[in-house]
């Protein structure tokens, strides 16, 4: 008989983006070597993890179900072509499903968001591949539609480009999607207003805490991934208990750096690059 775990206790939501052996210094971090990433699908797999997709995650939550023991949710940002070429193939053979956000202006195309890093012809999935991916266990939510820092837009921009990024969606693919990543994680009360008014049922953002039943399902945290880590990282990550404390200091930071940010050049795209595709 399986043991269980109440949703009040933490549920580690881990944030992947690139699954690639090559990155620019000014990416690196954001960038798995392959080989790194089927070490952790590994570790995952022989230590009894079991992986849900964040939008069942967020349905067990709403209706109070119990879940397994070592629940872990896995999302992927950006959706990149590295995704379906190293990333899929592992979690295929180990049976685990994910959740990838896509920025839908940018779908067929290459990452021009990250010019400043060197990495705007990092290429980004086509829709024949996106509906592949959904093909195979994978769910596919929104990461905007011109990945931009919603939290330094106009409110008007903000609920276009956010309705814009799900009607495209389900549009293209055909399914109902459900969910939303806040592009950079950066948010605000505004931009969490119009998730919420373009019918999406939960989002995501970072801030470096694992999930519990107290988090606001439009602002639900998640774990940075990064490169190098290893296997001895991720094991950190999945120990990782967020009390009060440490949510304090989370929104005192994530308001601090917001504050911190009016006064440097916004990066990402227009949010109305694109709106044609």
């Amino acid at each position: 008989m399986k043991r269980v775990q109440s949703l009040r206790d933490c549920v580690p939501v881990l944030m992947y983006h690139s699954i690639s052996d090559s990155a620019a210094r000014g990416f690196r971090r954001f960038a798995l070597h392959p080989d790194e990433f089927t070490a952790q699908m590994d570790y995952l797999h022989d230590a009894g993890y079991q992986p849900v997709t964040m939008a069942e995650f967020i349905s067990r939550r709403a209706s109070g179900s119990r879940m397994p023991e070592r629940t872990v949710v896995l999302t992927f940002d950006d959706a990149f072509a590295d995704f379906y070429i190293s990333a899929l193939p592992v979690l295929t053979r180990f049976g685990f499903p994910a959740t990838l956000f896509a920025p839908t202006g940018y779908i067929g195309s290459t990452a021009r968001w990250l010019k400043s890093c060197g990495e705007e012809d990092r290429a980004v999935l086509s829709w024949g591949a996106l509906r592949d991916v959904a093909s195979q266990g994978i769910e596919v939510a929104a990461h905007s539609h011109a990945h931009a820092q919603l939290d330094r837009l106009p409110a008007g921009l903000v609920r276009e480009d956010t309705y814009r990024s799900r009607c495209l969606l389900e549009d293209k693919l055909g399914l109902a999607v459900e969910g939303f990543a806040y592009p950079f994680g950066y948010w605000n009360r505004q931009a969490r207003a119009a998730v919420a008014a373009a019918g999406f049922r939960f989002g995501c953002a970072v801030n470096e805490l694992v999930a519990t039943s107290a988090d606001d399902v439009l602002t639900m945290p998640r774990l940075s991934v990064n490169g190098g880590i290893g296997v001895a990282g991720l094991t950190r990550l999945l120990a990782i208990r967020s009390g009060p404390r440490e949510r304090i200091s989370a929104a005192c930071k994530r308001v601090t750096w917001q504050a911190l940010r009016k006064g440097v050049r916004a990066i990402g795209g227009d949010p109305r690059e694109g709106w044609s595709a």
